[in-house]
């Protein structure tokens, strides 16, 4: 019985130190998106060019013996560079200004008719860049960060007209379109240094008229939509 007494008292103190001796549980601190970065991206982007000439005698009558200006919507992989700042308050808001460029690929082409229908002309337009400034505003959720961006932006874009009789060679005409952007996405942080994030923009980049010989020269409405993934390190 005293035997019994004193393995219980040793088993219940034998207890009682390895709960006073247990090693805390660390508690990970939440992640902090603040510092600036630099990355790549790459995507795909498609667009709406809706054309008319600047002459609207020809607008009037392109559907009775004349050719209509040609409405083109590029489209394919474009890939570039960001660098950025991003400041996280104690509220988890993260506020922040990024700018980027991109190496485009983006084309489409189709024909139009002159001289009631017996003169084709193919019309091709390309954008083969693109560059924004935008701020960003998201809110931190760990190592997850949802957010919204606001900017401008530019893109180039070249209009070529070929024809057989009078436009041969071709001509062709280059414009940098600017308008506003909107877009939102969202970031995932990896480690301390290395993030990466997917992203939809619309890009409102106005309209530019391109001197092509004839009609005054062509307007040229641009939309750009684009999905977008990439990969920042941070400072």
């Amino acid at each position: 019985m005293l035997c019994a007494a004193v393995a219980l008292g040793s088993t219940s103190a034998y207890a009682a130190d390895a709960v006073v001796y247990q090693e805390p549980v660390p508690v990970l601190p939440e992640w902090n998106w603040s510092g600036a970065y630099i990355g790549l991206h790459g995507g795909y982007g498609w667009s709406n060019g809706d054309s008319e000439y600047n002459n609207d005698i020809f607008n009037e009558v392109c559907g009775g013996g004349f050719g209509c200006a040609v409405d083109l919507d590029p489209d394919g992989a474009f890939g570039g560079v960001q660098v950025g700042y991003n400041y996280q308050f104690s509220n988890n808001i993260v506020l922040g200004i990024e700018g980027d460029w991109s190496f485009a690929s983006m084309n489409d082409g189709n024909e139009g008719y002159w001289a009631g229908g017996s003169q084709y002309t193919h019309v091709d337009l390309e954008i083969d860049q693109m560059a924004t400034i935008q701020a960003r505003l998201g809110y931190a959720m760990d190592r997850w960060l949802p957010f919204m961006t606001l900017g401008w932006g530019w893109a180039h874009a070249e209009r070529t007209a070929y024809n057989d009789t009078f436009l041969n060679p071709p001509v062709s005409d280059k414009r940098w379109h600017d308008g506003w952007t909107i877009g939102a996405g969202a970031e995932f942080a990896i480690d301390n240094n290395w993030s990466v994030k997917g992203e939809y923009r619309y890009f409102d980049a106005g309209d530019e008229d391109y001197s092509l010989g004839f009609a005054d020269g062509t307007n040229v409405d641009l939309k750009i939509h684009t999905l977008r993934f990439g990969v920042n390190y941070r400072f």
